[in-house]
């Protein structure tokens, strides 16, 4: 069986044991069991035996990536400490007297909160989508939805994003470059967004008769300072670490990685403790919470599938297949980045695992013409595999919050990625006409 067969298979069997009903309690298998046991059968599948699965297990949880988890877990208690003191639910009134439409409001919040790529960032975003919705939308597949699509509008060229800086080493212009070229792909996401609401209650589109009252735009500032300073905390620590780079003092990679963010996230959260004024028992409190745990717990098996697919070399075997079938020069350049996307979960891996492959031979068939519009063909197609990967953590987390299955989700998303694909498409042949 082919290395792609295997891993669509491994993918349906997740999605299925995820469909179960347990027994006793009636309720769904978790999404951390169907994970694992995806990841078992996946490293069976590729020839590994249980020592050796078992073993690559524990790797990806303790190798520097893990320290990602103490960013999730400020995350979330940065994220339970603004509900618990009515900072959400302020945020989100001012947002609805501002924008005086819920659906706006729905969206341009997980907006916001994806300015910041941090991992399993929809957690974030997820409180103030079901507040900003209100009585209007109880459907969990829509709310779920419009969290985690509208949270990753800005990743095709927002610098922040690790996964835009690695394709900028494909383009001999850099960031300036790529940046340009990208931005129609975050307009086209944002704009095919705008179907997920399709067939919505008329509530949600209902516009606000009055307009909103004096200072609102300045207590929602205020009221969304947390999120600026984790921005504010961010670029300086993150053009820091740039800069020691280039002058040769190389910072430990998970440093690198995490760092401006997990002290974005640590001013911010002792920034809210300080507005809402808490006491340390009411701070304390916010990291006992067991729903968050059982989050980390996903997020964990999600690293473990990650190391086990890494080890077995599936992306790698998958490329090489396509790459033997002398299919069309497009259609590599779409299909690899978009199965990477789709079995990675993470934009870096979908850069790392296909443009290796796809540049060099987008170069050789462009010959004296550009490569660039294959580099976003390639970014757009990778990006748009990456959202449907059902291992995406914030596709995961944000299910997992609104208690909904794939299902649902898919069915809301399914027309918006199919109008993102037409949209990736005709600028790809607009931009290879123009360049």
């Amino acid at each position: 069986m082919s290395a792609l067969l295997r891993t669509l298979a491994v993918f349906v069997l997740i999605l299925l044991i995820g469909r179960l009903k347990l027994p006793r309690t009636g309720k769904r298998v978790p999404l951390t069991i169907a994970i694992l046991i995806g990841a078992a059968a996946l490293g069976g599948l590729f020839g590994l035996d249980g020592g050796t699965i078992a073993r690559k297990a524990l790797g990806a949880l303790v190798k520097g990536d893990s320290l990602v988890l103490g960013a999730v877990l400020l995350l979330l208690s940065l994220s339970l400490l603004m509900e618990r003191s009515g900072q959400t639910d302020r945020i989100v009134h001012l947002a609805r007297l501002l924008l005086r439409r819920p659906a706006v409001t729905m969206s341009a919040l997980p907006a916001l909160i994806g300015l910041l790529p941090m991992p399993g960032g929809a957690l974030f975003s997820a409180p103030m989508v079901r507040a900003a919705a209100g009585e209007a939308s109880r459907d969990a597949g829509l709310l779920s939805a419009v969290n985690y699509w509208f949270r990753h509008i800005w990743e095709h060229w927002w610098p922040l994003y690790p996964g835009v800086l690695l394709a900028t080493t494909y383009i001999k212009g850099g960031y300036a470059t790529l940046a340009p070229l990208m931005l129609p792909l975050g307009i086209a996401m944002l704009a095919a967004g705008l179907l997920i609401f399709r067939g919505t209650h008329g509530d949600l589109h209902a516009t606000a008769a009055t307009p909103p009252p004096a200072g609102t735009r300045r207590r929602l500032l205020w009221a969304t300072s947390p999120i600026w300073i984790i921005i504010v905390v961010w670029l300086p620590a993150f053009a820091a670490l740039w800069f020691a780079a280039r002058a040769g003092f190389e910072p430990p990679a998970v440093v690198a990685k995490y760092g401006p963010v997990v002290a974005g996230l640590l001013v911010s959260f002792l920034w809210t403790v300080a507005m809402n004024r808490h006491d340390l028992r009411q701070t304390a409190a916010v990291f006992a919470r067991p729903s968050s745990y059982i989050l980390i717990g996903l997020v964990m098996s999600v690293m473990v599938f990650q190391g086990i697919l890494e080890s077995t070399g599936a992306a790698e075997r998958i490329a090489a297949e396509l790459a033997a079938l002398h299919v069309p020069t497009a259609l590599v350049v779409s299909v690899l980045p978009f199965i990477a996307g789709a079995i990675t979960g993470v934009a870096v891996g979908l850069v790392g695992v296909s443009f290796p492959i796809v540049v060099p031979v987008a170069a050789a068939h462009a010959g004296d013409g550009s490569v660039l519009p294959y580099i976003v063909l390639a970014y757009g197609f990778g990006h748009l595999g990456m959202m449907l990967s059902p291992l995406h953590v914030c596709y995961v987390v944000s299910n997992r919050y609104f208690d909904t299955p794939f299902g649902p989700v898919y069915r809301r998303m399914l027309p918006a990625a199919v109008a993102m694909g037409l949209a990736i498409v005709v600028y790809f042949l607009a931009l290879g006409a123009a360049l």
